[in-house]
């Protein structure tokens, strides 16, 4: 069954590996790999893209209404994808006061409206190539924010992985790089929903 996935990502992240022209860096950004992952959903129907669309800015918009048109996508979708980029974090910026961190936390709360509730999303973290086509970059210990480490290696010490058949993982947060992901869109989904199956058995952190 398609499932309505939200993406959070940094829109002008530059510092990823130009997907068209790979002499051309300065053209890339990591909008270019939100609109490759929409167009394979449109073409094959298997899931609905519910994240900001390439010619939709909320830009002009106050940060209280921008918080409520994401809040409503990431409402009516199953899967958050987060896409990692080199520059996606603002070292300048506290956490809680940046987007993603923002909607990964909101992703992983339970929501109602109307009397209507909603569960925690599954979270799949996409890592891009950078500019270099390396993936280097995530490898380091202080890189990314702390709402993604959190969730990774946070399997409850009670339930150990090899005790459940499905969603077995000791990270709430799978991370598979570009092309893990683009070689099986469906598997690597699947796996994401299996582990939100089984989310009482993790340690999950909500804040930021």
């Amino acid at each position: 069954m398609a499932k309505k996935i939200f993406i959070s990502y940094k829109h002008g992240d530059s510092n990823v590996y130009p997907l068209n022209n790979a002499w051309n860096s300065q053209t890339a950004k990591a909008r270019d790999y939100v609109d490759i992952i929409e167009s394979h959903f449109e073409s094959t129907g298997d899931h609905i893209y519910k994240g900001e669309r390439n010619n939709e800015s909320l830009a002009e918009f106050k940060r209280d209404t921008i918080r409520g048109r994401l809040a409503d996508k990431i409402y009516d979708s199953t899967v958050t994808i987060v896409l990692i980029s080199p520059d996606m974090k603002e070292w300048t910026s506290l956490e809680k006061d940046q987007w993603i961190p923002w909607e990964i936390s909101y992703s992983l709360r339970e929501k109602s409206r109307n009397n209507i509730p909603s569960k925690p999303n599954a979270i799949l973290a996409v890592i891009l190539p950078d500019r270099y086509g390396s993936y280097e970059y995530a490898r380091s210990s202080n890189f990314g924010f702390e709402i993604i480490n959190k969730n990774r290696n946070n399997l409850k010490y009670s339930y150990p992985s090899k005790m459940f058949k499905r969603g077995c993982s000791e990270s709430y947060i799978l991370m598979p790089t570009w092309e893990q992901f683009t070689s099986n869109y469906n598997g690597w989904i699947e796996a994401a929903l299996e582990i939100r199956q089984n989310i009482d058995k993790y340690e999950i952190s909500k804040s930021v």
